[in-house]
């Protein structure tokens, strides 16, 4: 099961939960457990780890990371497809139980929400420009537009390193077809997504080296403790049978479920 909401949905139903902040958060386990769902979040908008299916809905390896998770809690899963940047929000709201949205562990998230203990998969940050792109680095595109989606630690990367034409946009998807059309000169994602996308037809290459190491995690409410130990006891487990690995391989090709040596 899957639905949508849109930022501005989300922003109204956060403004109304706010106005009950007595209540318990809907991200209590016991809670969850009453309701039989497991309300999560994710973008829809990031292929091959979520992206839009045949059947409706959503599919991919953070939809199948989710279906798992409640699997093994012994809940339904509802698989809500909300816009990247609103994702936080959503969670300090009780409207989402937990995100597997594919992100990162950074400083200003950390203040927001909790992370699993540890990541479910393990990738790198890639630059990827057309095929006629004479490019060889970021620091050749000094001037050039280089495209991203926004609320990401790409978006970060592109500023931290002091990249002067950032251009967001609100997935992968979207990114691809601007790089197709000559809007941006290159686009900025992770190594897997970019890999995948070539694999399924869209002309471009990778420019230059990895920029950085990148680990992706579960989150959810600050102060859940048994939600977070059970979420880490179930990806403690997908881990040790080789579930993350399986569906790693099935989504991406390659087993993304432990560090590269």
């Amino acid at each position: 099961m899957s639905r949508t909401i849109n930022a501005r949905r989300l922003k109204a139903a956060s403004a109304a939960l706010l106005l009950t902040a007595g209540l318990a958060h809907a991200s209590d386990l016991a809670q969850i457990k009453q309701k039989g769902v497991l309300t999560v979040a994710m973008s829809g908008e990031y292929p091959p780890f979520s992206q839009p299916s045949l059947k409706g809905g959503l599919e991919g390896f953070d939809v199948d990371v989710a279906n798992e998770l409640g699997k093994r809690l012994g809940l339904k899963v509802n698989v809500v497809k909300t816009e990247f940047p609103s994702i936080i929000a959503g969670i300090q709201a009780g409207i989402f139980d937990l995100a597997v949205a594919s992100q990162s562990k950074t400083p200003e998230r950390a203040k927001a929400v909790d992370f699993s203990a540890k990541p479910y998969y393990y990738d790198g940050v890639q630059l990827f420009a057309p095929l006629s792109s004479k490019a060889t680095s970021l620091a050749s595109l000094k001037g050039q537009p280089v495209g991203v989606a926004l609320g990401t630690i790409f978006e970060k990367a592109l500023k931290d390193k002091g990249h002067d034409k950032i251009v967001t946009y609100s997935g992968e998807q979207e990114g691809f077809l601007a790089l197709s059309a000559g809007r941006v000169q290159a686009f900025l994602t992770e190594k897997s997504v970019g890999a995948v996308a070539i694999q399924k037809g869209v002309k471009m290459k990778p420019i230059g080296p990895v920029l950085l190491g990148d680990e992706t995690y579960v989150t959810f409410a600050k102060n859940s403790p048994a939600l977070a130990a059970a979420v880490n006891k179930a990806l403690d487990a997908m881990r040790a049978d080789g579930t993350l690995k399986k569906i790693s391989q099935k989504w991406v090709g390659l087993d993304l479920s432990a560090p590269s040596q």
